[in-house]
C-alpha cells in the first residue's frame, strides 16, 4: 500500500482515510497501478488545493485512476476547476481516468461542462470496467507488419 498524504492533514493509517478540515480522502489500491480515489463531504474555494494535492500524489503511482465523487456534498467551481486541470495532467501523463459524481458535482457539471468532455461513469464498477477494457476492443491506427 502507498502511504500518501496530504500536507497539513491528518492520517489515520487503520482505516486508510486522510481527514482534512472540510473533506476526508480515502485510498484503495485495487491492483499495482489501479487505484479509487474516494472524497467525502465539500469541495470548495477553501480545499480545492488539498483536493489537488490528494489526487497529485497519486499520479506517478497510477496507471488507471477512479476519482469517486460520490460522497461529495457541495461542488463549487474552485473545485471543477482543480478537477480538470488534475484531469489534463492525469491524460498528459497517460494516466486512464473516470470520474464518478454526485448530485451536487453532476449539477456543477451540467453547468462548466456542458459538452461532457470530462470522462464520467455513474458508477465506480462501470468506471473500472471502462477503464480495465481489453485493449484489443481499441481501434487499431496502425497497421500491422505483413
Amino acid at each position: 500500500m502507498h502511504n500518501l498524504t496530504v500536507p497539513q492533514s491528518r492520517r489515520n493509517s487503520a482505516s486508510n482515510i486522510t481527514e482534512c478540515e472540510m473533506a476526508a480522502y480515502c485510498t484503495k489500491w485495487l491492483a499495482p497501478a489501479t487505484a479509487v480515489l474516494s472524497v467525502f463531504g465539500e469541495l470548495d474555494a477553501a480545499n480545492s488545493r488539498e483536493f489537488s494535492d490528494y489526487v497529485v500524489l497519486h499520479l506517478p503511482h497510477v496507471r488507471e485512476l477512479v476519482l469517486d465523487l460520490t460522497g461529495v456534498e457541495f461542488f463549487g467551481t474552485a473545485a471543477f476547476s482543480a478537477m480538470r486541470t488534475m484531469g489534463a495532467r492525469a491524460a498528459g501523463e497517460g494516466i486512464d481516468w473516470s470520474v464518478v459524481p454526485s448530485h451536487a458535482v453532476s449539477r456543477l457539471l451540467r453547468i462548466c461542462d456542458p459538452n461532457s468532455l470530462l470522462p464520467i461513469e455513474e458508477s465506480v464498477a462501470s468506471a473500472l470496467l471502462r477503464l480495465q477494457r481489453d485493449p484489443s476492443d481499441l481501434l487499431q491506427i496502425v497497421a500491422k507488419a505483413r
